[in-house]
């Protein structure tokens, strides 16, 4: 039980760290990928499902839990289909004007896992407050997640800007 409770708990903070580290990109205001709009989300994603699903797998089939994800892709959506940016299509770069709200989603899906992880490891059980973590990271996760996906649909739909000089 505890390999398995450190194994899911150490994978889900390293996703959260990995979905932190795509988001560095977009708050430096330079020039990236397109395709790497969709990484913070996705890590984001993949960090929520991983303290969901673990220890129940039928944990994932609550309706509260997907209510709250909705809702904040829906904001987070929202978010990204406003966002400034230039989009150059020939290159696939894009450049966010204000990207620095997905690095402080993305910090905070790190701060809500590695405090989970503190927790189980230090109790040597499962969290007792884990709804409340489920729900923070929901909440968090899903606006990073609509803010990611539209954000990049936005970013093929926008007139091309060069980006890069040849």
């Amino acid at each position: 039980m505890f390999f398995n409770l450190y194994t899911i708990d150490s994978v889900m903070v390293f996703a959260a760290l990995c979905g932190a580290a795509s988001a560095m990109g977009e708050a430096r205001r330079q020039p990236i990928k397109r395709t790497l709009l969709l990484l913070p989300g996705g890590f984001a994603l993949l960090a929520t499902i991983l303290m969901v699903a673990f220890p129940k797998m039928s944990d994932l089939l609550d309706s509260g839990f997907w209510t709250v994800l909705l809702v904040s892709v829906l904001v987070g959506a929202g978010r990204g289909a406003f966002i400034g940016m230039a989009s150059d299509h020939y290159w696939k770069l894009v450049r966010l004007d204000h990207g620095i709200d997905a690095l402080l989603a993305a910090l905070g899906v790190v701060l809500i896992t590695v405090v989970q992880f503190a927790i189980e490891a230090s109790t040597g059980a499962e969290n007792r407050a884990e709804t409340t973590f489920e729900f923070a990271i929901a909440v968090v996760a899903g606006y990073l997640l609509g803010r990611s996906i539209a954000a990049w649909f936005r970013a093929r739909a926008l007139h091309h800007h060069d980006l890069k000089e040849v």
